[in-house]
C-alpha cells in the first residue's frame, strides 16, 4: 500500500497549496453514476479501495473511507497498511464524513471538493452543516495534476436503440416529459443521469463498463430539445434520426455555457439529487431561469415498463437462462472430471455462453463468483492473480447478469459443490424462505419499498440475522442493472406501480465462513380489485433452477415447498425445449422436485 500512502501525501501537498484543510473524493462522475468510467475513479486511485460506493476524506493528519455494508469486509482488506481508516456507514456510533470533517476542522478553515462530482442536494446540505461551525467550502479539482496516467474520457460510438425494443420513439418520450413539466408548472428540465439520457433519446453506447451509456446530457424545453455529447462519435444516421425527432446536437462541454446563456424566461424543474452541483449552479446563475425543485420526470417515466419492454424482458431472461444452463453444465462436467477450476473460470464460461445468445451486448456488471468465505463479501470480484480454486464441497455463490437489446438480467444462485455444514444448510433454507415470502407477496396499491421490505427480512430476523443492504432494486431496460426510484429497503418511500421491475435477493453473509444469496428479477403486476382497493403482486421473470441440495425440507412449510417445486418445474418446462445433451441432462437433474 506504499503507493496509496504516497498519493495521499501528494494530495496533502496540493491541499496545503490551495489553502484547504480537508478534501473529499466521492465515487461519482459528473452524471452521479453508480459505476463511473475510469477517468473519474479518483477515490479508487487515492485509496486503493475498489468497491463501487464510498467516499474518501483527507485532512492534514487523518484520512478515512466511508462505505456501506456491502463492502465492509472487502474495504477492511483493501485498506490494510494504507493509513486510511475504515468508517462503516449506518453503524451505530460511526460519524458520517461531514461529521468527521466538521469535527476535525476549526472555524475559518476550508473543506474542498469537485462540485461536479456531488449532487446539488449533497452540497447544499454540506454548506449549511459546515457553516454552523464557520467552516468554508471551496470547489476545486485537486486530483488531476497529481493523478499519474489518468485515463481519458471515453467516447465510444453512439447507436440507436430501436423503438421495436424501446416501445416508444424518442419524440413520444419527449412529448411525455413536456406534458409532465406542464403539469408541474415548469418549462424545462436538464437530464444529467446517463441512464435517463439513454432512455429518453433511445441512444446507447459503451462509455461505461457493463452499462450501455454515452457520456451525455439532455435538456428539454417546450419547443426544443438538446443532446450534449462528444459529436465526433455520433454517426450521421444517428444525428439525422435525432434531428427528425426534434433533438439538436451540441458538444459535451457546452452544457454549462448553454445553461448560463438561456435568454428566454423559463421555469426549470430540478431534482437536486439527480444533477450535480455544477449543473445546479449554472442554472441558478442565470437570471432568466427560475428553479422549481421536484422529482426527476425521466426517472419516474422509465421506471414503469411499457408492454413492449416487459415482453422484451421476458424473452431476454429466457435466453439468459439457456446461456446459464449451458454454462453450468459445462462447469459441472469439468469439475467432476477432476479439472482444476477457479472462480475466474466460472466468470469466463458464463460470459462466453451469454455472448452466444441473440441480442447480447455483454455483461450487466462484473460477475461475482465467490467460493466459500469469499462469498461473505457481497460484491467480491475474483481477480486472475488471486482466484480461489473450487473444491467438491462448500458453497459457491454466483451473481451475474447480461445486457441484451431487449432487456437486462441480474441473477444470483448459491450452489452446494458437495457436502455443506448444518449451519450452511440452515442459513440457505432461511434465505430461501425469505425469498419465497417476497415472491408470493400480495400488497395494496400505494405500498412502498419500505413497507414491503420487512416481508422478506422477517424469516431471517426470527433467527437474529440481518443483511446490511437492500432487499432489491429496479433493473433498467437495456440500461442500468441498478435502477430507481423504486427499491426494497426501509428508507424507500416510492410507491410501487404495475410495470416496475424489482429484484428479490435476501442473503446471509458470515465473515470468514460463507455467503448465501438467492436472487430473481420480478415485475410488479396487477393482482385484482375488490371493495378494499387495488392489489399488486410480483411476477417472476428469471428462468433458472434454484438448487435444492442444501435445503432442509423440514424447515419449509407445505406452501413454501410447493412454491419451490413449482418454480423449478416452470424453469424445466420453459428451458428444456431450448437445450440438449449435457445441458438438458443438467437441467433435468437440477429441477427434480424436493420432498420431505
Amino acid at each position: 500500500m506504499q503507493k496509496v500512502a504516497e498519493r495521499i501525501a501528494l494530495l496533502r501537498e496540493k491541499m496545503k497549496e490551495a489553502g484547504v484543510q480537508a478534501y473529499l473524493i466521492p465515487s461519482a462522475d459528473p452524471h452521479l453514476s453508480e459505476y463511473s468510467p475510469a477517468h473519474w475513479q479518483a477515490r479508487q486511485y487515492f485509496s486503493g479501495f475498489t468497491g463501487s460506493a464510498g467516499t474518501l476524506a483527507v485532512t492534514a493528519a487523518k484520512s478515512g473511507l466511508w462505505t456501506d455494508g456491502r463492502y465492509f469486509i472487502q474495504a477492511e482488506q483493501e485498506l490494510k497498511g494504507s493509513g486510511i481508516e475504515l468508517y462503516r456507514m449506518a453503524v451505530k456510533g460511526v460519524p458520517t464524513y461531514p461529521e468527521f470533517v466538521r469535527g476535525e476542522l476549526h472555524p475559518g478553515e476550508t473543506v474542498s471538493f469537485d462540485g461536479s462530482l456531488f449532487s446539488a442536494a449533497d452540497v447544499r446540505k454540506m454548506e449549511s452543516f459546515f457553516a454552523e461551525k464557520g467552516i468554508r467550502i471551496k470547489q476545486a479539482d485537486l486530483t488531476d495534476s497529481i493523478w499519474v496516467n489518468r485515463p481519458p474520457i471515453p467516447h465510444t460510438e453512439i447507436f440507436l436503440h430501436d423503438a421495436a425494443y424501446a416501445g416508444k420513439t424518442c419524440r413520444q418520450k419527449l412529448t411525455e416529459v413536456r406534458a409532465g413539466l406542464k403539469g408541474q408548472g415548469a418549462d424545462c428540465q436538464v437530464i444529467g443521469r446517463l441512464d435517463c439520457v439513454a432512455w429518453l433519446l433511445n441512444l446507447r453506447a459503451s462509455d461505461v463498463e457493463d452499462s450501455p451509456f454515452a457520456l451525455a446530457y439532455a435538456a428539454v424545453f417546450p419547443d426544443s430539445a438538446y443532446l450534449f455529447t462528444d459529436l465526433s462519435r455520433v454517426p450521421a444516421p444517428v444525428g439525422e434520426e435525432l434531428q427528425q425527432n426534434g433533438v439538436s446536437l451540441r458538444g459535451y462541454q457546452e452544457i454549462i455555457p448553454f445553461l448560463r446563456s438561456v435568454s428566454k424566461k423559463a421555469v426549470a424543474l430540478v431534482d437536486t439529487d439527480a444533477v450535480s452541483y455544477a449543473i445546479f449552479s449554472a442554472l441558478e446563475s442565470n437570471p432568466n431561469i427560475a428553479i422549481k425543485t421536484g422529482h426527476d420526470l425521466v426517472t419516474d417515466l422509465k421506471a414503469i415498463k411499457n408492454p413492449t419492454e416487459i415482453s422484451g424482458f421476458r424473452a431476454a431472461h429466457i435466453r439468459d437462462g439457456v446461456a446459464l444452463v449451458n454454462g453450468y453444465a459445462k462447469l459441472e462436467k469439468r469439475l467432476n472430471s477432476g479439472e482444476k477450476l477457479t472462480e475466474c473460470d466460472v466468470c469466463d464460461v458464463l460470459r462466453g455462453e451469454r455472448a452466444k445468445q441473440e441480442g447480447n451486448r455483454g455483461l450487466s456488471f462484473a460477475t461475482i463468483a465467490a467460493y466459500r468465505e469469499n462469498a461473505a463479501m457481497m460484491h467480491y470480484e475474483p481477480k486472475p492473480e488471486a482466484c480461489k480454486v473450487l473444491g467438491k464441497g462448500g458453497l459457491l455463490l454466483v451473481d451475474s447478469g447480461g445486457q441484451y437489446l431487449d432487456g437486462t438480467t441480474d441473477i444470483t444462485r448459491t450452489y452446494a459443490l458437495g457436502p455443506v455444514t448444518q449451519e450452511e444448510k440452515e442459513c440457505y433454507t432461511w434465505v430461501l424462505k425469505s425469498h419465497i415470502a417476497l415472491a408470493t407477496a400480495v400488497f395494496l396499491e400505494g405500498s412502498t419499498g419500505g413497507n414491503i421490505d420487512i416481508l422478506c427480512r422477517e424469516p431471517l430476523w426470527k433467527h437474529g440475522i440481518e443483511y446490511r443492504c437492500g432487499t432489491g432494486h429496479g433493473v433498467g431496460m437495456f440500461g442500468s442493472v441498478h435502477e430507481g426510484p423504486q427499491n426494497l429497503r426501509w428508507t424507500n418511500h416510492v410507491v410501487f406501480h404495475a410495470g416496475m421491475t424489482m429484484t428479490n435477493e435476501p442473503g446471509v453473509y458470515e465473515g470468514g465462513k460463507f455467503g448465501i444469496r438467492t436472487e430473481n428479477l420480478m415485475i410488479v403486476a396487477d393482482a385484482g380489485d375488490n371493495e378494499y382497493g387495488h392489489f399488486l403482486k410480483f411476477d417472476i421473470i428469471t428462468v433458472f433452477p434454484i438448487d435444492t441440495s442444501p435445503v432442509l425440507p423440514e424447515l419449509l412449510t407445505d406452501e413454501e415447498l410447493a412454491w419451490l417445486n413449482g418454480y423449478n418445474k416452470h424453469v424445466f418446462e420453459t428451458l428444456s425445449p431450448l437445450v440438449s445433451g449435457d445441458a438438458l441432462s443438467w437441467l433435468t437433474r437440477h429441477t427434480q422436485p424436493l420432498s420431505r
